[in-house]
């Protein structure tokens, strides 16, 4: 009898060990999704249609009507009227403005949106709207766009710009003064800053079926 309650009592101590060491798992397997609520810029759909049809009217039909008189052939020019980002690539891009942001000293808490152009050079997409994103911050008490400087340290987009007017400057002078298009050639100072400007995204006329 003593024999027998020796393994009654080892298994009675390990079936509470056993669900312990269950339970994390089974807690992980429970755990449910996080919900979000709307944020309140939703726009509805009539709203957004409104949107695009003054876009539409008032823009994209003045862009094509000057763009097809410099078009070669005669060729017929479609404006860019959206411009899509791939959902994992924001995702992965907002993760990575934060982080470089705050290994540089400050907190990312905005993306600006800017409206671009590719200009005739480009072969791809000659004379074609865009846009870029990047993102703002604080930095030593001046607020604006950002980019990662050689030493790791956020600093303002305005400034790499002054920078590079300063290098392109005559007598005190910009270039912008002595000629139609400036060039900006990266002075020294910035060859190795890290930009958090994200671009390449994929545009066109929406599908017929679409707005």
């Amino acid at each position: 009898m003593k024999n027998l309650c020796k393994p009654l009592l080892f298994f009675a101590l390990l079936i509470p060990l056993i669900s312990c060491k269950q339970d994390p798992e089974k807690a992980t397997r429970e755990v449910t999704e996080e919900v979000f609520e709307a944020p309140k810029q939703i726009i509805s759909l009539s709203e957004a249609d409104s949107l695009y049809v003054n876009y539409q009217n008032r823009r994209a039909s003045i862009i094509e009507k000057t763009e097809m008189a410099s078009q070669p052939d005669g060729k017929p020019f479609s404006p860019t009227q959206f411009i899509s980002f791939d959902i994992k690539v924001l995702k992965e891009y907002i993760g990575y403005v934060e982080q470089e942001a705050k290994k540089g000293g400050t907190t990312a808490d905005s993306l600006r949106v800017y409206l671009g152009n590719y200009g005739a050079t480009s072969r791809k997409y000659p004379n074609k709207n865009t846009v870029f994103l990047i993102p703002t911050a604080e930095v030593n008490g001046n607020y604006g766009a950002i980019f990662i400087d050689s030493e790791g340290k956020a600093k303002l987009v305005r400034d790499w710009i002054s920078a590079q007017q300063g290098a392109n400057s005559i007598d005190g002078r910009q270039k912008a003064e002595a000629a139609l298009i400036p060039t900006f050639s990266a002075s020294p100072i910035m060859q190795d800053e890290t930009s958090l400007t994200l671009n390449r995204g994929n545009g066109g006329p929406p599908p017929k079926t679409d707005f």
